[in-house]
């Protein structure tokens, strides 16, 4: 009866560190579940100040143009830019409402933004008032440039404290994960050692042997299912968080673009006097509108399906993408005069992920145009080819180039740019790199300072 009573003993500790590696699990998950909430948010903070700051500079850009040329269709960047800049700046506030040394932050960058947007009013009702020349020697002064300079500084500071939070975040679920794995490792050695003391203990009663090492085998199996459990959440966890800032990354990205040329393809609309012309406006409008509802619907479900992504393949045609995407950035095509030739004759199609593909192929036509070279207008050529088994892409343009044994080795990183353009994310040649790799594929470049850029893909 005292071994058996003892037996009792050892079975009911390992039900309790069962329960406690259970309990503690579901400790760090929740803990997860709250820095990827935290991330997402810093992520947002990030994204909002840059989105401040661009509309004060198109605010500057249409207030000097209109300055300067007397054209009052420059206006329509800064009246635009004002009526979103409260609704920005109210999103960036409610965001950081919580955060007291951000909340202090914003007061001092709402004051600076004032002084900014006050000083723009002042120059064009100047030049309203015929006083043309008071507004330039305005302009001239340095209310306006130190203002700029404040802002900068302060969205400088919001975006620094942001990605550190977004580091210790990453920290925080790296060391939550390396305690899931203690635990669960230390549990084991903790059972070993009960098995050991049991075994000590029924040594002397053979008839219990048998049906106590059943038990203890199956308690075994029971944890080393669960270990294996809590690995395979853990990986799950970890793969879920990089495909989620994955997308992020490529929502942000790509439909950036097409919402870009919608716009200006509305403001092209809105200025227009030739009827003829409107309703050619108005028929892009209508195609780039169901090209961005279709291109978010694939997003989405790239998403929802993103752990079977990689078989989630179809046959697609280069030139049916290529012309998708040139609908998409139209406008832009036409205000740069870009000039784009291809080739797909000996490789017209691929099974490949659409979304990738279209993905793939517009940012590195996009970034073609967006950092063309200043002295001409961008010229862009693709073609396909096959070779053995492998497809491959070549992209080409005539624009700024990139000097590679400089920046060689930083240029498929991300939030890395190298042209200090005010649109350059540093994240589209990081998700291009990213989405041939997943699919087996490779990418090189070749480029001189001056002269253009070579992406050569293979799909795989």
């Amino acid at each position: 009866m005292k071994n058996q009573r003892y037996i009792y003993y050892l079975i009911g500790t390992t039900l309790l560190l069962v329960i406690i590696n259970t309990i503690f699990y579901l400790v760090q998950e929740s803990q997860n579940e709250k820095n990827y909430l935290q991330t997402i948010k810093a992520t947002q903070i990030i994204e909002t100040a840059n989105s401040l700051l661009a509309d004060i500079k198109d605010a500057e850009t249409g207030q000097r143009g209109y300055l300067l040329t007397d054209n009052i269709s420059y206006l329509a960047p800064y009246q635009e830019a004002e009526k979103r800049l409260d609704k920005t700046f109210n999103t960036l506030y409610s965001l950081v409402i919580h955060n007291q040394s951000q909340l202090n932050t914003l007061r001092e960058l709402k004051k600076w933004i004032g002084i900014k947007r006050a000083e723009l009013a002042l120059t064009i009702k100047l030049h309203d008032n015929q006083e043309g020349k008071l507004a330039l020697n305005r302009i001239n002064t340095d209310i306006g440039k130190n203002a700029m300079e404040q802002i900068k500084t302060l969205i400088k500071q919001l975006e620094r404290e942001e990605k550190f939070r977004l580091i210790s975040y990453n920290e925080s679920f790296n060391r939550l994960n390396a305690r899931i794995q203690v635990f669960a490792i230390a549990g084991s050695y903790i059972l070993l050692v009960i098995i050991i003391m049991a075994l000590i203990t029924i040594i002397q009663n053979r008839e219990q042997i048998v049906t106590l090492f059943r038990q203890v085998d199956d308690k075994n199996k029971q944890l080393e299912h669960q270990k294996n459990e809590l690995q395979t959440l853990s990986r799950g966890l970890i793969k879920q968080n990089s495909e989620l800032e994955r997308f992020a990354y490529v929502a942000s990205h790509d439909l950036r673009s097409p919402g870009v040329n919608l716009s200006s393809l509305l403001q092209l609309y809105e200025t227009s006097f030739d009827q003829e012309e409107k309703k050619e406006l108005f028929q892009a409008i209508k195609e780039v509108s169901s090209n961005l509802l279709v291109k978010m619907d694939d997003l989405i479900e790239m998403l929802r399906n993103s752990s079977e992504l990689t078989e989630a393949r179809e046959n697609l045609s280069f030139e049916e993408v290529y012309t998708k995407i040139l609908k998409n950035y139209s406008a832009e095509v036409k205000r740069t005069g870009a000039t784009i030739d291809y080739d797909f004759s000996e490789a017209p199609a691929i099974i490949y992920p659409k979304p990738y593909l279209e993905s793939i192929m517009q940012n590195l036509i996009t970034n073609a145009i967006k950092y063309r070279h200043p002295d001409r207008p961008p010229h862009i050529s693709i073609r396909t080819y096959q070779e053995e088994d492998k497809i491959y892409m070549i992209v080409q343009d005539n624009g700024q180039g990139i000097d590679l044994k400089k920046y060689g080795n930083q240029l498929f990183g991300i939030y890395r740019t190298f042209h200090g353009g005010k649109d350059s994310k540093g994240i589209g040649l990081y998700i291009t790199k990213a989405q041939i790799i997943a699919m087996g594929g490779s990418i090189e470049v070749e480029s001189t300072p001056g002269e253009g850029t070579t992406f050569i893909i293979c799909f795989y």
